[in-house]
């Protein structure tokens, strides 16, 4: 891994490995929110009328470290944190 990937968010803080829909980032922030992880899931694909996101995660704070994002919240991060979107069209 290069200095940049490690260090990745300018200030020295070492980025944290996420899992987004089982694909691997690295994030640098100490938290990450609802709309960043679904742009991290589904870059450039804005929401449609009638789409519903919903964002679950796991191992995260917290004892079990499992919970749910809804729009405007944010969660810690941490290190192997699992984040599952799943996006579905109200009928």
């Amino acid at each position: 891994m290069s200095e940049a990937e490690v260090f990745s968010n300018g200030r020295g803080k070492p980025a944290t490995t996420i899992y987004v829909n089982t694909r691997e980032f690295e994030w640098s922030e100490k938290q990450i929110s609802y709309e960043q992880v679904y742009a991290l899931a589904f870059p450039n694909e804005p929401l449609n009328d009638g789409d519903v996101v919903r964002i679950e995660y796991a191992r995260g704070h917290n004892g079990g470290g499992a919970g749910s994002l809804q729009p405007g919240e944010e969660v810690n991060v941490k290190k192997d944190m699992v984040f599952d979107v799943y996006v579905t069209v109200r009928s």
